[in-house]
């Protein structure tokens, strides 16, 4: 049996055992008039709650150790309640018919506290460990692994120059593969930073601007693609810089995908409250398991690499209170972003603190 259904078990003991006590003061309780039907009340809501631990505890993402520890500080609640009221007996409480009540009642809301005490320790160590472990991985990826990474990548360009015909391309295909795994462990780091962005360095920004600066330096650097734009004047926005890697992870997909010489069309409008990116391309159809990312709020073991772009589009979007979706067309598919737009209130205001 694992700590956490000891941990479980033994709440429910408690809860149990305080709800049948109150119960079997309830009768003589009532009499009294609505004040004992309040002590009753009182203490049957963390009474109950403490014997129904065996429902909720295991659904609130505490698990094993954690769920014994909450249980801990949960019995170290009801001791020190139990404690405080031997000592008002021993001194000499009143001799009431509440008094039992009483003494059940604050021994629940005692555990209750306890594990609620426990809960929040417990999810905050868990929080501590993993920005911990994020940290560790971070550097691990944005360091360690692109070092290593470039250095056997300056061997096999060596190689690569030494040898010919299937020996040249299987050395080709290893730095393919390399540089693929480079552009994944970058864009987990993207994603890193996605999540622990401040909301705070959100502000009203004029979306087209950025996106002609991102459209021009993917036909830099791929000079076979097509790209077709049509923007409005402005198209003002909460977003932060990060929007700069939503829309490269959105061009460099529709390039890497395409069957042929890429063509990808991009169109900015105001839509009501809301403004409206669209990065159309002439791919085939992405694939369901990675139209996950859309929807999912946990990415699946088999979606780990291809899709890490997309999960990183779809947090950061969501991060600004946006939306991401995608439409099949017949030539290929539309990535739609939903930003909330700025009003001219917004727009002054931030004019007004950019001078300050």
């Amino acid at each position: 049996m694992s700590k956490g259904t000891l941990g479980t078990g033994y709440l429910v003991a408690i809860g149990v055992t305080l709800t049948l006590a109150l119960l079997g003061h309830a009768a003589s309780v009532l009499a009294v008039g609505p004040s004992g039907l309040l002590v009753v009340a009182t203490g049957l809501v963390p009474a109950l709650s403490l014997a129904a631990a065996n429902y909720w505890l295991p659904r609130s993402g505490l698990e094993g150790e954690q769920i014994w520890t909450v249980a801990e500080w949960g019995g170290l609640g009801v001791a020190l309640l139990t404690l405080v009221n031997l000592g008002i007996l021993v001194v000499g409480a009143p001799s009431t018919a509440l008094v039992p009540a009483l003494l059940a009642s604050s021994v629940a809301m005692g555990g209750f506290v306890g594990i609620l005490v426990g809960a929040l320790l417990e999810l905050r160590r868990a929080r501590r460990r993993l920005c911990q472990s994020n940290a560790v991985l971070n550097r691990v990826l944005r360091h360690n692994m692109r070092n290593d990474f470039n250095v056997v990548l300056g061997h096999l360009s060596v190689l690569e120059d030494q040898t010919t015909g299937d020996a040249a391309e299987r050395v080709d295909r290893m730095a393919t593969t390399i540089d693929r795994m480079i552009s994944t462990a970058e864009k987990a780091r993207q994603v890193d930073a996605a999540v622990a962005a401040d909301r705070d360095s959100q502000a009203p920004m004029d979306l087209v601007p950025l996106i002609e600066d991102r459209v021009a330096a993917i036909e830099q650097d791929r000079p076979a693609v097509t790209v077709d734009v049509t923007l409005p004047e402005t198209a003002v926005a909460y977003a932060d810089w990060q929007f700069e890697t939503v829309l490269d992870n959105l061009l460099e997909n529709a390039v890497v995908h395409a069957e042929s010489d890429p063509w990808i069309g991009v169109t900015a409008e105001r839509v009501g409250d809301c403004v409206h990116v669209h990065v159309q391309d002439d791919c085939p159809p992405i694939e369901q398991r990675e139209l996950t990312a859309f929807s999912a709020t946990n990415e699946t073991q088999l979606d780990h690499a291809s899709g890490v772009g997309l999960w990183l589009v779809t947090w950061v979007i969501e991060s600004y209170d946006g939306s991401v979706w995608v439409d099949r067309v017949t030539d290929g598919n539309v990535v739609t972003l939903e930003l909330r737009a700025a009003t001219p209130l917004d727009r002054f205001s931030q004019t007004v603190q950019n001078q300050l």
